[in-house]
């Protein structure tokens, strides 16, 4: 897909920060990155998607946006397989414990990989023993020997949290800033559709999904519209 992408002309830079995002006359004038060298520099553009998840709302306060978007840090614990007849082939849910386990093979072998729980700590991405080994026990409780827990890897990142769970995908009060953001559990369930939805938007067309983007009833008789105001 990168390649792809790369033929169509887009650049990709990696190794950067966005520090800021700046605003003059009612637009995003430029955007403050730390650069792969480490220095400052400006990047501009005819246009500003921020698609920042938990992050989004730290580079929209600065310009006056507010956004209902709360870091829910989740666990992932990888495992790998010790015994294929005993692991689970498809991805599963567990509605119990909302984790979610998948399969999948790496150039180090198969792996089994479980996610889910839900912590209201901040921006803190630091693990919780008690949490992984909780994960670990439930693993063991279903799938009886499937995977090598002496070998766990765990890992925690931030779910961009919505009130409603409603993504905020649209236009802000600044012409040239957009937002697709706030996906919290599903960001890659809801990606394909949110970017196609997202280009629309930003190119001056009606998403081909009627968007109810604060989450909120509309009254019948008011037009469809194609972006959100924040």
């Amino acid at each position: 897909l990168a390649g792809v992408a790369q033929a169509a002309g887009v650049q990709f830079r990696l190794g950067c920060h966005i520090t800021a995002l700046h605003q003059a006359g009612g637009a995003i004038d430029h955007v403050e990155i730390t650069n792969e060298a480490g220095g400052y520099e400006r990047v501009r553009g005819d246009a500003y998607v921020l698609a920042l998840g938990a992050f989004s709302p730290l580079l929209a306060q600065p310009l006056g946006l507010r956004l209902p978007i709360y870091p829910a840090k989740g666990y992932s614990v990888t495992l790998p397989v010790r015994d294929a007849a005993a692991a689970y082939q498809v991805s599963l849910t567990d509605d119990e414990y909302k984790l979610v386990f998948s399969r999948y093979t790496s150039a180090q072998g198969d792996r089994l990989r479980i996610a889910g729980t839900a912590e209201l700590n901040g921006y803190e991405r630091a693990l919780n023993a008690v949490r992984c080994e909780a994960i670990v026990r439930r693993v063991e409780q279903l799938f009886p020997g499937a995977g090598d827990a002496s070998q766990a890897q765990f890992w925690s990142g931030l779910r961009p949290a919505t009130p409603s769970n409603v993504p905020l995908i649209g236009k802000t009060r600044y012409g040239n800033l957009f937002l697709n953001t706030g996906h919290g559990t599903l960001g890659w369930t809801h990606a394909c559709g949110s970017g196609k939805s997202i280009a629309r938007i930003v190119s001056g067309l009606e998403p081909e999904l009627d968007f109810a983007f604060c989450g909120l009833p509309r009254p019948a008789a008011a037009p469809r519209p194609a972006v959100i105001g924040v």
